[in-house]
């Protein structure tokens, strides 16, 4: 929910994903530049926000993204802090849903969009993640459980609250990172960073609800050097 009065940001529980990816990335092989593999092995998305004064719900304006990733043969880990840009519902019940016309015990279906984009990195293993950028959109599903409260139908007197739910997201990545070997280009000069991108999957994992939950779904450690 958006709000201008937050609280505590110890209100609200994490929203937690689990995370799969695959795609290409600039490589060096053998002598020469090449277009290699790269893959989400592990990872997992923490969404963190906080308690809002005004309505008591909570608004998510930063998180964590934590992966074991594979690029060619060589294998590393990685944290970096995100902002979550973009995180929206939409769709046919929405207006319902706002207006409290529905029924108790009932379960809606929204429409989501997702766009995220990276800060810094607080844990990198023994890859070098100089000029590392990469921005994340995806689509997906939130389910809306309306409370039970003794009546066919909700209104703003009768207590049914709705319970937003995440289901899954799916999308692309795009980003950068520092250059890794001499190129020519069709440009004046030749940038210095190298790009990667391909396709992600989230899904909503209810049991985790902390950072450090999300870390180990990743099998990264922050706490090493």
């Amino acid at each position: 929910t958006k709000c201008e009065n937050c609280g505590a940001a110890s209100g609200c529980d994490a929203v937690v994903f689990k995370v799969t990816g695959s795609g290409k990335a600039v490589i060096v092989k053998d002598d020469y530049k090449a277009v290699g593999s790269i893959k989400i092995k592990k990872g997992a998305l923490a969404l963190t926000g906080t308690l809002c004064e005004a309505d008591g719900l909570c608004c998510y304006d930063a998180g964590m993204f934590y992966a074991t990733i594979k690029a060619n043969k060589k294998t590393f880990k990685l944290a970096s802090e995100i902002t979550p840009d973009v995180w929206s519902v939409f769709g046919k019940n929405l207006d319902k849903i706002r207006s409290n016309d529905v029924k108790e015990g009932k379960s809606y279906k929204l429409d989501s969009a997702l766009f995220i984009s990276s800060g810094d990195f607080v844990y990198d293993g023994d890859v070098d993640l100089d000029d590392l950028a990469f921005f994340a959109s995806a689509f997906g599903t939130v389910n809306v459980k309306i409370s039970k409260a003794g009546g066919s139908s909700c209104n703003p007197t009768s207590g049914c609250d709705p319970t937003y739910i995440p289901k899954s997201y799916s999308g692309w990545f795009v980003g950068k990172y520092a250059c890794v070997g001499e190129e020519d280009c069709f440009l004046c000069d030749c940038a210095d960073t190298d790009v990667f991108g391909g396709t992600w999957k989230a899904s909503y994992k209810a049991s985790a609800k902390t950072e450090a939950a999300a870390a180990r779904l990743a099998g990264v450690s922050v706490d090493d050097d």
